[in-house]
């Protein structure tokens, strides 16, 4: 060991800080944060966890100071970020985390409650200046630490002059939330309201304002414009006027509201529902059962449940003159509902039949038909079992040439069921093992396949 080496042993750092005096300490301290101005972050973070184990050097001001130093650090940071993802459209996952890790500790701050409002008003200043550009995908953070940061009336009011120094309807509607909700400003928000009556969901903004203010006249003929005037959804319009009109039990008023939804193309289904319902409760079937045929015409989905309520509902009489209609209708709109129904009316012979021929019918919800009709082939199993094995051989065998470990998993799983009908309801094991056995020999090249079925 050379005798350089050993005087680098000998010190040790540690114990050469433990005897600097204040003075010189300042001056380490202070050369560090000049050479290394990243450090002055990490100190700042220090004095914050130390703030409570050292309450007679760190007054409330010192506090109040040290977190709004904190927060335009942590937002220089995020916003360097955010500023080429508003240049560049986006970025890369990891600078998305790491800016999205920024405003969280922003967020932590605001929770704290400890930014004075000035920090806060400038804050508001700079980050708008990245909001404004709306390019970059942090919108929706930017805007939830806004509405976070805002606490006091004159903090509210300023990011109400920040909002619409851009103004757009999307900004007036949160305006409009901040008038209503936190500065309590109700001419404020009626007078920038009734500019902007153009959506269901506007009228319904104005709706709940009404009733809060306990005035369920003006609830009413707002609701009522809307369902006429408004565009989009109209949902909470509709369902407002018919609790109020069903518990004064204004038959009339309800089949208005019927035939304003039919009109309108819109809450057809929703209304006519609403409206079997309460002739239903009322005792009045033919009513009823009109309502509830008509509802049907609008159905998009559970065909299935819509079968059984009108089964139930119908008189046998009523029910045995529609009911081939209505089951053809779902066997034309819904597939697998009908052969939901076929098994429910205990047809299994078609349903057999069906799952055995027919390419399951692809679904606009899943782009997959991995699944295909096993949901029937489960419920044939102990009536049909040779046929259903036949129905997961044939389809594990399709994913096995030209698959790749995906299929194979897939191919397994089908398997398993082939093999369970074997062993457990055929009691047949020996047709099990002698079946799997030749197809592993049939696949005897496919050693991706044979690892994966190894745990059959």
């Amino acid at each position: 060991m050379t005798e350089n080496s050993m005087q680098s042993e000998r010190f040790s750092l540690h114990e050469r800080l433990r005897f600097l005096n204040t003075s010189e300490f300042y001056d380490l301290v202070s050369t560090l944060l000049i050479k290394k101005p990243e450090l002055y972050q990490l100190v700042m973070e220090w004095f914050k966890e130390k703030q409570e184990s050292m309450p007679e050097t760190m007054t409330d001001n010192d506090t109040v100071s040290l977190n709004d130093n904190l927060l335009f650090e942590y937002w220089e940071d995020a916003r360097s970020i955010i500023s080429e993802f508003n240049e560049l459209g986006g970025g890369p996952e990891e600078e998305e985390e790491e800016a999205f890790g920024y405003l969280e500790k922003i967020s932590g701050l605001i929770e704290e409650g400890s930014l004075s409002t000035a920090a806060k008003l400038e804050f508001l200043d700079e980050a708008f200046e990245e909001y404004n550009i709306h390019n970059s995908g942090f919108e929706d953070g930017l805007m939830e630490i806004f509405f976070e940061i805002c606490q006091t009336k004159e903090e509210w009011e300023y990011l109400v002059k920040k909002l619409d120094e851009h103004p757009s309807n999307w900004r007036k509607e949160r305006i409009m939330n901040i008038q209503r909700e936190y500065l309590h400003n109700d001419e404020a928000y009626l007078q920038e309201r009734m500019q902007i009556l153009i959506y269901g969901m506007n009228y319904w903004d104005l709706v709940k304002f009404y009733v809060e203010k306990g005035d369920p006249d003006k609830a009413l003929e707002t609701a009522e414009e809307g369902i006429l005037k408004g565009e989009g959804r109209l949902t909470e319009l509709f369902e407002f006027l018919w609790e109020y009109f069903s518990k004064k039990g204004d038959t009339a008023n309800l089949e208005r509201l019927v035939q304003t939804a039919l009109s309108r193309n819109t809450e057809e289904k929703n209304m006519l529902d609403r409206s079997f319902e309460y002739y239903r409760l009322k005792g009045d079937y033919e009513h009823a059962k009109d309502a509830l045929l008509r509802s049907f015409k609008f159905a998009r989905q559970q065909y299935y449940a819509e079968y059984k309520r009108m089964k139930k509902f119908l008189k046998a009489c009523d029910w045995k003159s529609i009911e081939p209609e209505i089951f053809d209708k779902i066997k034309e709109k819904d597939f697998y509902d009908y052969l939901r129904i076929c098994l429910y009316k205990g047809m299994k012979e078609t349903v057999l039949e069906s799952i055995l021929s027919l390419k399951p019918p692809y679904s606009r919800f899943s782009s997959s038909y991995e699944n295909g009709f096993d949901e029937f082939a489960d419920k044939l199993t102990n009536d049909f079992p040779e046929k259903i094995i036949e129905y997961y051989w044939q389809k594990a065998y399709r994913n096995i040439p030209g698959g790749n470990r995906k299929t194979y998993h897939s191919a397994v799983k089908d398997l398993e069921k082939a093999k369970n009908i074997y062993i457990y309801v055929l009691r047949n094991e020996d047709g099990w093992a002698k079946r799997f056995s030749d197809l592993k020999s049939e696949f005897k090249k496919r050693p991706a396949f044979l690892e994966i079925a190894s745990e059959l």
